[in-house]
């Protein structure tokens, strides 16, 4: 009794025929009587879709084969008569349709082993006032007629439609007539309601809400059941958004422990890594902070791997076509081969057994070599200059050993234990980004490497840099690599960039087209006609995609998840709005 006076509303009132009022809340309700001959679309996905209130039930009443083949015969045994002998009948027309709907029915239950249900439908909407509710029973029938399906108005039987649209299974004997239909197995697919583009993963961050019906987003694109891989892309214009959704993407993630690694060229993330004790790491004339692009590091390779030396090579040659520009295949072996030689002065070779400081196969106690024991980016010059064929090498290399950028030709003195790291490469200038942000993937790429079991995410901002045409292929493909493999070490890549022209730029766009393909989750902000062009050419997005990602207000993003397609607005809390605010403040 106690539950039942809890439950109970405080009034009811039936008063007007036309809605029912109970606690300040106003009920009406509507009956579907009839629908298109032929549905070839779920016909209730855009009542889902609406962000109006209703309830819906849907009944379906199974009617037995053989009386109703039995009935079907004898029907259609009448109206051939019919049709013969009254070919003058104003409603001639009507009757063929009839005809020719019972044979196929008939053909439908005897051939293709269909059931025959009758199926009734309800929709009550409600609101916190009439007019509100006028105006949503307005578009309630809209929406329904667009689909071909006729309504009926439940007046004086507004109690009746109401109760039959609770969950208590019942379908009221005053209403069903009105709305009786008949239907077949293969028909009752369309009528499926359980449909939207709305994504709740078990295990997800929130991200924002479906700006059509306002349900939630949850997405883990950790999930590999759900998602092929856990790879994202952010593209959108200056201001549309993309770096505060990249933001609370990362604090989120921070939470629940995830180890994350950015490249920061812009210097967007320097105060939010201070704010959750991250460790940042500058890389630049006026830091302290040092990386060698010789180190050859343990976690470079897995347990069961073997190769380290060469895997190497095939990094530094990325970075060198960086400094050199675009070598041919004499260039390549050139370089190769002082490469090999700087390291075998070290005496690291392409037995694994000399990066140990122990090199007895079968000591318990051998000590993987330190940054100390590799070559620098000095050593590898002074090679150049012992041949007169690599001059020019040696030349260009000349500002990273003794010029501005001599903080390259140093041994690394940095301990990366921390979850959070980013890499600050904004003192390096618009020229020289491009080696800082090399340099730091691959440091990140041998710590996501590292450990199999642990959850990880790297993100790449502006990475048109390292893909764009002032990269290079070797570049390219590393960064592509990335996105193709990360996904069995556990790990997340993340693009970002605004120049979505220069993202396909190298080969033809070939690097963008397959990062884009690769990764699971995209997000579009709002961009540029131009950049939507683009866009168009290497993706699946549909003419009325196009039209959103125009019309998209800052903070609003078109969100590709898995099959999911969703207008979503990002939403944050207050304590995250503070650290982003505070990032954007140290930016001024």
């Amino acid at each position: 009794m106690i539950i039942k006076n809890e439950l109970s509303p405080g009034y009811i009132s039936f008063r007007n025929p036309r809605y029912i009022e109970i606690d300040d809340m106003f009920y009406s309700s509507l009956l579907l009587v009839d629908y298109h001959r032929e549905q070839n679309d779920l016909i209730f996905k855009s009542l889902i879709d609406t962000n109006i209130n209703i309830n819906m039930s849907m009944f379906y009443e199974k009617e037995d084969t053989y009386k109703v083949v039995k009935d079907l015969t004898y029907n259609i045994g009448n109206t051939a008569v019919e049709l013969e002998t009254s070919k003058n009948r104003q409603d001639i027309d009507l009757l063929e349709f009839a005809y020719d709907d019972a044979k196929y029915i008939r053909k439908q239950l005897q051939v293709n082993n269909e059931d025959f249900y009758y199926l009734y439908a309800y929709i009550t909407i409600y609101a916190n006032n009439l007019k509100e509710l006028n105006n949503n029973m307005d578009k309630i029938e809209g929406l329904l007629q667009s689909k071909g399906i006729r309504t009926r108005k439940a007046y004086f039987r507004q109690e009746q439609a109401f109760i039959s649209t609770l969950p208590l299974m019942i379908n009221h004997a005053d209403i069903k007539e009105a709305s009786k239909k008949n239907v077949l197995t293969d028909g009752i697919v369309s009528t499926y309601p359980f449909i939207s583009s709305s994504i709740c993963d078990k295990e997800g961050i929130f991200l924002g809400k479906n700006l059509h019906n306002n349900s939630l987003i949850f997405i883990d694109r950790f999930d590999e059941k759900r998602y092929k891989n856990a790879n994202m892309c952010i593209f959108g214009t200056s201001g549309a958004g993309k770096s505060y959704y990249t933001k609370l993407n990362i604090l989120r993630y921070r939470m629940l422990g995830i180890e994350q690694y950015i490249i920061d060229p812009e210097r967007e993330y320097t105060n939010l890594c201070d704010s959750v004790d991250g460790c940042l790491l500058k890389l630049g004339p006026n830091s302290n902070s040092y990386i060698n692009i010789f180190d050859i590091r343990k976690e470079s390779l897995e347990a069961n791997e073997k190769g380290f030396l060469a895997s190497k090579i095939i990094k530094l040659k990325g970075f060198f076509n960086l400094i050199f520009g675009e070598l041919n295949e004499e260039e390549k072996g050139i370089i190769e081969e002082k490469i090999i030689e700087t390291y075998e002065r070290k005496g690291i070779t392409f037995d694994d057994n000399s990066l140990y400081k122990l090199g007895n196969k079968r000591s318990k106690n051998k000590k993987f070599k330190e940054t100390i024991d590799m070559p620098i980016l000095e050593d590898f010059y002074n090679i150049l200059c012992e041949n007169n064929n690599t001059f020019k090498f040696k030349t260009k290399l000349m500002p990273f050993v003794k010029g501005s950028l001599n903080f390259f030709n140093k041994y690394t003195n940095i301990e990366l234990n921390n979850k959070l790291i980013v890499a600050d490469v904004y003192e390096l200038g618009e020229d020289n980004l491009k080696y800082g942000m090399y340099v730091c993937t691959e440091l990140f790429w041998d710590k996501i490497k590292e450990n199999r079991k642990n959850r990880k995410a790297i993100y790449l901002d502006e990475i048109w840099r390292l893909i764009g045409v002032t990269s290079n292929k070797e570049v390219a493909s590393f960064v592509y690599k990335i996105f193709k493999t990360i996904r069995k070490y556990g790990g997340s890549a993340v693009a970002v960039t605004q120049d979505i022209s220069d993202l396909f730029s190298l080969e033809e766009g070939n690097f963008g087209k397959s990062i884009l393909n690769n990764s699971s989750i995209k997000n579009f902000f709002a961009l540029e006609e131009e950049n939507i062009k683009i866009l168009k050419k290497y993706t699946n997005i549909s003419e009325k995609e196009e039209i959103d990602i125009k019309s998209l207000k800052k903070g609003e993003c078109l969100m590709f998840a898995g099959e999911n397609h969703i207008l979503a607005e990002i939403n944050s809390f207050k304590y995250e709005d503070e650290l982003i605010i505070q990032e954007k403040k140290g930016e001024e």
